[in-house]
Formats: structure tokens, C-alpha cells, sequence
């Protein structure tokens, strides 16, 4: 809003400096211009399309300056033997109709704008489309927000406030600030389900919507405590299902939908979920897909050497991937974990492949490559850690990849 308020302001002082300056030093219509004041006219005329056509290239600059001397002189010829204009009574300059201009522009601008502009609009919220109620909770959560942060910092042992304060946090998408509240929370007051179930959700937010290493253990120990958790139910059938191990997936899921009620699009959407697992299973016991898949897949245990142990950051992004020896070096199959999980074991094939004509099983030998990235990136750069192993054939099992070096 100031930033607009201050270019309104600019334009209505343009409009003012464009309207009054005729009004304060306006002439007598009735007077008449002499011939010197003419000939001053033509002149001035004329240098203008000098200077425009030494502007436009069709003048050169030596032409420009000769044909402005003629002009100068000229003009000096004409006025050196004038006879100076009788002096005039300087015209009545209407002030108070300058002063009724310079106060009507604003407010009729002002005026104009409130009928026939969008005030609202210069409120930030408006603009993203929010109501009046949810302007009035966004100022309330906040008003908590910074109530709550007061309150931790005179009793920073509150394992509730900390989770109040997550979840306010949470309510206003500060997730880094909202995993903290509740880091402290749930190591405060650990047999908390509701706050280790919330945990867990933002684990997983925070590692890419995956649902392991911290994410699962955080939400077993929620269901743990509580059997009846339904986010902790849905987050580790999620995961199992990501991880591809149908049946764990049901079974989560059948016990979160006894909890939802008959007919609801919650249960609805949990039974499609439950569906589709069902459905891959049954895709995976064909002779013609799983059987393919399984044996031109290549599967291991990714290692980090000790050496390189404190130089890594147990957030930091892993990547394992397969590229053809001879081939692209577009990755034929790709695993993303994290280091909190090394040691891991990895499966790699065709079922994530970046393009349906770059499959594991379309290769001779692959190389098997594990990364640390410090950055998270998919791109290999200087200052990640990695190994590899190489020449890799579609089918081999065990293979063990050792991250025991700098990139450089």
C-alpha cells in the first residue's frame, strides 16, 4: 500500500506542475506580440529541426553547428536594432483559481478512485483472495504465534506450548520453525502421539514427501502409543506403498478406514488408496512384469566409508543411481534416501526409468553410482561425496557400493 499511495501522490503533483504554471503567469490574450518576439519564435522553431535532424542521422554534426551559427546570427541581426516594447502592466494572475485546482485535483482523484477504483485491492490479502474471516484468523494465529514465542522463552521446558507454537507454525507454512517446535516438544514429553504423529508429517514434508528413516519411526512410535492414530495410520501406509510393499499398505490402511466414517469422502478416499494397492500387487504377481523386473534388477547396500563420516550432514540427500557404461548419461534407475539411513539396502529397475525407452534392462552393464549431496541436487558437483561400482549387469545381486570419496 505505501508504495502505492507514494506513485498516486507523484502523479497527482505531475498533473498539478502540467496545470499550473499556465494559470499563475498566463498572458494577456489582448496583447499583441512584436516583431522581434516573432521573429524569436521562427528561430527557435527552426533550431528545434536542426537538432531533430542531427538526431535522426540526416544532418551531420559539422552541417548541424554551421547552419546554427546562420541561425544565431540572424536572429541577433534582427533584434540589434529593435526598439524595445513599451513596458505593460503584467496581466492579473489568477491565483484563486490556481489554489481551487491545486486542491479539487487530489480530492477528485481521491474521490474518482474510491466509486470507481478496488481500494480493497491495496490490501495484500484481498489480493490473494481472502475473506474477511480469514483475514481476521490469519491476524488472530499470528497474534498467538507471537504470544506463544514469548511464552517458550520464559518456560522453555513446556513440552505443550512447544506444540502449540509447531502447530501455529505449522498453520502458517513456517515449516523449518514448525519441525523445531516440535523437535523440542516430542523430546520433551516423548509419549505424546499427537505430537510425534505431527512430527512425522513434517519429517516426511521435509525429505521430499518420502515417509522413512525418521519419518516412519516417528509415526510408529505415534501408533504405538496410540493404535488408533489415523494420521500416523495413513502416513506408514504411504510409505509402504511407496516402498512398494502392498500388503503393509492394506493393512494400514483397512485399519484407518474402521475409523472413518461410512460413506464419507475420507473413507472413500482411503479405500481408493486401498484399491490401487491391491491393483499393483495383482500387477506384480504377472509373470510377464514382475518376473521381468526382478530379474534384470540390480539391488545392494549403499556404505559410507568412517573416514567421511563427520563430514556429512545426516540430512543430507543420497542418491544411487544406474547409468548404461555405454549409453546416455540420462540415469536409467534412480533411489533417493537420506544419510540419517545409511547403511540401506537399494533395489534399482525398470520401474524407474526416466524415459520408457532408457530401461535397466536395456543395458549391457551399468555403473552404480552413490552420492552424498551436499546440496540435495540430482547434479553431481564439487564437494559431494560418492562410489561407485562398475561394470554392473541387469540381475546382479549384492552389490556393494562404498561412498569413500571427494568430488572434485
Amino acid at each position: 500500500m505505501p508504495a502505492f499511495l507514494a506513485a498516486a501522490a507523484l502523479l497527482v503533483v505531475a498533473a498539478l506542475a502540467f496545470l499550473l504554471p499556465p494559470l499563475l503567469v498566463r498572458r494577456d490574450p489582448g496583447a499583441k506580440r512584436s516583431s522581434v518576439a516573432a521573429n524569436v519564435d521562427v528561430v527557435r522553431d527552426q533550431l528545434a529541426e536542426l537538432e531533430a535532424d542531427l538526431v535522426r542521422g540526416t544532418l551531420s554534426p559539422e552541417r548541424h553547428a554551421e547552419a546554427r551559427r546562420e541561425l544565431e546570427r540572424r536572429l541577433l541581426e534582427d533584434t540589434a536594432d529593435a526598439a524595445p516594447a513599451p513596458a505593460e502592466a503584467p496581466p492579473k494572475r489568477p491565483v484563486a483559481l490556481a489554489v481551487v485546482v491545486a486542491v479539487l485535483v487530489p480530492a477528485l482523484a481521491a474521490g474518482l478512485y474510491a466509486v470507481l477504483g478496488n481500494p480493497a485491492a491495496l490490501d495484500r490479502a484481498t489480493r490473494q483472495g481472502m475473506t474477511d474471516e480469514q483475514v481476521a484468523n490469519r491476524d488472530k494465529v499470528r497474534d498467538l504465534t507471537a504470544k506463544l514465542e514469548a511464552r517458550m522463552q520464559q518456560k522453555p521446558d513446556d513440552a505443550q506450548g512447544w506444540e502449540m507454537l509447531g502447530r501455529a507454525y505449522r498453520m502458517q507454512d513456517k515449516l523449518p520453525q514448525a519441525l523445531r517446535a516440535y523437535e523440542r516438544a516430542v523430546l520433551l514429553d516423548p509419549k505424546n502421539p499427537v505430537a510425534l504423529a505431527d512430527y512425522a508429517e513434517l519429517l516426511a514434508l521435509g525429505q521430499g514427501g518420502r515417509i522413512d528413516g525418521a519419518a516412519a519411526e516417528a509415526a510408529e512410535r505415534a501408533l504405538a502409543l496410540d493404535p488408533r492414530s489415523d494420521k500416523a495410520l495413513a502416513l506408514l501406509g504411504t510409505g509402504a506403498f511407496d516402498a512398494r510393499q502392498y500388503d503393509r499398505a492394506i493393512g494400514y490402511w483397512q485399519r484407518l478406514l474402521a475409523l472413518a466414517p461410512p460413506g464419507s469422502p475420507f473413507a472413500q478416499a482411503v479405500q481408493q488408496g486401498i484399491d490401487e494397492a491391491r491393483a499393483a500387487k495383482a500387477e506384480e504377481a504377472k509373470p510377464d512384469s514382475a518376473g521381468a523386473r526382478v530379474a534384470t534388477a540390480v539391488t545392494g547396500r549403499v556404505v559410507l566409508a568412517p573416514a567421511l563420516e563427520k563430514q556429512v550432514s545426516p540430512d543430507d540427500t543420497v542418491f544411487v543411481t544406474a547409468r548404461a557404461v555405454d549409453g546416455p548419461p540420462m540415469p536409467l534407475a534412480v533411489v533417493r534416501r537420506r544419510v540419517a539411513d545409511l547403511p540401506f539396502d537399494f533395489v534399482l529397475d525398470d520401474s524407474m526409468a526416466m524415459a520408457p525407452e532408457l530401461k535397466l534392462s536395456s543395458a549391457a552393464s551399468v555403473v552404480v553410482t552413490a552420492r552424498v549431496s551436499k546440496r540435495g541436487q540430482p547434479i553431481r558437483a564439487p564437494g559431494d561425496f560418492e562410489g561407485r561400482r562398475e561394470p554392473v549387469r541387469p540381475g546382479d545381486r549384492d552389490v556393494v557400493v562404498t561412498i569413500d570419496r571427494v568430488v572434485q
